[in-house]
């Protein structure tokens, strides 16, 4: 709550619950009454995060989930400033838009895409697949590391090897790139392919 500015009742109105048994647990933990499993998940969601069963026996990994942006939204989060970007990522997670889990924290600013080019078909990555990722300046690239353009209408996919950007891909027209001036959004953590897709009827 402090690191969002939230009061608790701001927190249960996101979260769509009333805020009496979250008052209540704050103001005196050791007697009140937890509130409910549900309330628990609710509350937990709206943060942007997915509640986790605390155990003794090892660390506790903490999961969060990260807001799927297309073309546009990219680019004006490209824009932004360190501190407006972070908003605007977590604006666009409390949308209900689509998300991803991940099992391990992220920066305020990542976000998770989805590439529309064959920059990488050969590299294991395809055309569909959701790629989460960090801006450059949180984790720079290091030699091999999968990094992300956008250019024009196009969202791609190379290996960093400075000071070159090379695809690995079974399309002739996917060609290296200078890493110098090209529009790098950052640097890929994860991928989350579907195994799956429903056939439009």
């Amino acid at each position: 709550m402090d690191e969002r500015g939230w009061t608790a009742a701001a927190w249960a109105k996101r979260a769509e619950v009333t805020a009496t048994n979250l008052t209540r647990f704050l103001k005196d933990p050791d007697t009140a009454s937890l509130p409910s499993a549900e309330t628990i998940g609710k509350l937990a969601f709206a943060a942007g995060s997915e509640p986790r069963f605390l155990s003794s026996n090892g660390p506790v990994s903490a999961a969060c989930r990260v807001p799927v942006l297309d073309h546009d939204q990219i680019r004006k989060v490209m824009a932004l400033s360190r501190s407006a970007a972070e908003d605007y990522v977590s604006a666009a997670l409390r949308g209900g838009g689509p998300c991803v889990l991940l099992d391990q924290p992220t920066s305020a600013r990542a976000f998770a895409l989805q590439i529309n080019s064959l920059h990488m078909n050969a590299g294991g990555l395809l055309p569909r697949d959701q790629i989460v990722i960090e801006p450059i300046d949180q984790v720079p690239p290091r030699k091999g590391d999968m990094v992300i353009t956008v250019d024009g209408m196009s969202v791609c996919a190379y290996r960093y090897y400075h000071p070159q950007l090379v695809p690995i891909s079974t399309d002739p027209g996917c060609c290296p790139m200078f890493a110098e001036g090209a529009s790098m959004v950052g640097v890929a953590i994860l991928v989350v392919r579907p195994l799956r897709i429903e056939a439009v009827l």
